[in-house]
């Protein structure tokens, strides 16, 4: 634990690549669903990216998924900017990308053939559209970007997926009014760039 702790903090000391300049917009709307466990709502202004190094027409759009923000052991969360929503925006785009990859769920062709470095790079881009922004205080981007280029990451990337990993969340009217939800216990609600004052 200590050797990763240690590695965690060299990697914030040292920039190890340069990001790129994608463009990052849209709205992150993410409802509670359970401990730890979310659910980001697709909507009529959805998030979307366009990496750097695309050559088409393509964006990143996510759909309607399950999300846990960004898979940051509990240890950490303690940690200013290590907690799992630090870089919400980034972790979501990430998901989706992992999801398409694992889950084989239909997407453009330049997003179905993003590879773990290019995911990766991608969650680097994004977070630093939000550094870029002022929307992050405690930058740890380079401690997260380090994480999701580990080979423990790749071992996720090339695992076959449970059939629980690629379930979709239903959150129609009837749903929300069967579990309860409400639109006010949205806990998360980006919007980017953000409206000038």
């Amino acid at each position: 634990m200590l050797g990763l702790l240690t590695a965690i903090f060299a990697a914030g000391c040292a920039s190890f690549t340069t990001y790129g300049d994608g463009i990052l917009k849209g709205r992150v709307l993410v409802l509670w669903d359970r401990q730890d466990e979310f659910i980001y709502i697709k909507g009529s202004n959805p998030v979307s990216f366009r990496p750097s190094f695309f050559k088409g027409r393509d964006n990143i759009v996510p759909e309607t998924m399950y999300t846990d923000g960004g898979s940051v052991p509990q240890i950490f969360w303690g940690i200013p900017g290590l907690s799992p929503w630090a870089l919400g925006p980034a972790y979501i785009i990430h998901d989706w990308i992992f999801l398409v990859h694992r889950c084989d769920l239909p997407a453009p062709s330049e997003v179905k053939a993003i590879t773990f470095d290019q995911s990766a790079q991608i969650l680097a881009e994004v977070g630093k559209s939000l550094v870029d922004a002022g929307l992050i205080k405690d930058n740890k981007l380079e401690e997260i970007v380090w994480a999701v280029r580990t080979k423990y990451a790749l071992s996720l990337w090339e695992r076959p997926p449970t059939p629980k990993e690629c379930e979709t969340p239903v959150v129609t009217t009837a749903a929300r009014k069967r579990l309860g939800l409400r639109q006010s216990q949205t806990i998360v609600d980006f919007v980017i760039p953000r409206p000038r004052r």
